[in-house]
């Protein structure tokens, strides 16, 4: 089942597949070719070594979701048995003993995910999410190498795309911008810091593009306000 590409796309948005394997130790000791690994890169670049049966999860992490909750809902002491459970309260909605056919499952998971929407809204998106790391990765290089004039408006693209996402995938994209805003404060604080030692050249380079793109934003009256205070080397932002 999850070396089905039909059900891996389906899985991808829709699922949170969760695995137990009683005998896996078992077949690492005797070298079982379905043990076997191969050398990988996690998700922040560090050396990994992954299952090649189980592509994307290390031992460990294999064996710790043995000895998991998810072991307790097999009841039948048979396998192959899949278990659609309520994320929310860890109840199983839907016992498959025997397992089930990639569209008998994705079925199953679909009136799962109807009932669980009705109870507690809208569900997310992995891709969605993923979206939200990649740009938040994105943006932040941005933010240390060419600062807030250029970050800040890449993540207002950033939210544009969110309109219509739930609120609780809104608030995840907010903290990029929190943290933008704490660098603009620290600009702000530095170009200030110019502008009393009388270099208002340098501050006007830093207040110039940062006053426009903080425009919307609580600091941008503070930045209009220094902005006017470094003339006549600049002027105020429109």
């Amino acid at each position: 089942m999850l070396q089905n590409d039909k059900y891996i796309a389906f899985a991808n948005d829709n699922t949170v597949e969760v695995i137990a394997l009683g005998e896996l130790q078992d077949g690492i000791d005797k070298k079982d070719r379905r043990a076997e690994l191969y050398d990988a890169k996690d998700e922040a670049g560090n050396p990994v070594k992954y299952m090649k049966e189980f592509a994307g999860m290390t031992v460990e992490q294999l064996l710790g979701l043995n000895s998991s909750p998810a072991n307790s809902y097999n009841k039948t002491g048979h396998i192959p048995y899949v278990s659609i459970v309520d994320p929310f309260t860890t109840l199983e909605m839907k016992s498959m003993p025997g397992g089930a056919a990639a569209g008998g499952l994705m079925d199953a998971a679909k009136e799962a995910k109807d009932v669980l929407n009705k109870e507690h809204g809208p569900s997310v998106k992995r891709s969605v999410l993923l979206k939200i790391d990649a740009a938040g990765k994105s943006i932040d290089a941005m933010l240390t190498k060419e600062g807030v004039a250029k970050a800040l408006p890449e993540y207002r693209k950033l939210e544009t795309s969110l309109a219509k996402e739930p609120d609780s995938v809104k608030a995840k994209a907010v903290k990029i911008e929190e943290k933008i805003l704490e660098t603009a404060k620290t600009q702000l604080d530095d170009a200030e810091g110019k502008i009393a030692a009388g270099d208002l050249k340098a501050a006007s380079a830093i207040l110039t593009p940062l006053s426009r793109a903080l425009k919307g934003t609580d600091l941008f009256a503070r930045a209009t306000e220094l902005l006017a205070k470094a003339k006549p080397a600049a002027e105020p932002a429109k």
